[in-house]
């Protein structure tokens, strides 16, 4: 960081012939180029990174099991042996939307 402080305030008198104008663009490019760099080397912050998301997915499952025990539930009071011919929640859900109504049920 102070690398990088110490060439911008530098850069006029290390590149000689260029104007303000274009070496302030030069300057951006060169600052996230380096960052850019930076994060690429960092293999801690890939590893948080896939933390992160296993976390996610075990939090998305578990709302999503959550969901499904309550739709069984909710509709079970409709049709309550729904429950006991079908066991995957998503076929179970979409069995649901297929029928609608018990009386719809062949």
């Amino acid at each position: 960081m102070d690398f990088m402080r110490g060439v911008r305030s530098q850069l006029t008198k290390l590149i000689t012939g260029l104007g303000l104008e274009d070496l302030a663009p030069m300057s951006l490019g060169l600052s996230h180029s380096l960052s850019r760099y930076k994060l690429k080397s960092s293999p801690d912050k890939v590893d948080t990174i896939i933390i992160q998301a296993i976390g996610h997915l075990d939090d998305f499952d578990k709302e999503l099991n959550i969901y499904a025990m309550k739709v069984k539930e909710w509709y079970g009071w409709h049709f309550l042996e729904l429950a006991k011919i079908v066991s995957d929640n998503i076929l179970y859900a979409k069995a649901i939307k297929l029928m609608g109504y018990q009386t719809n049920a062949p």
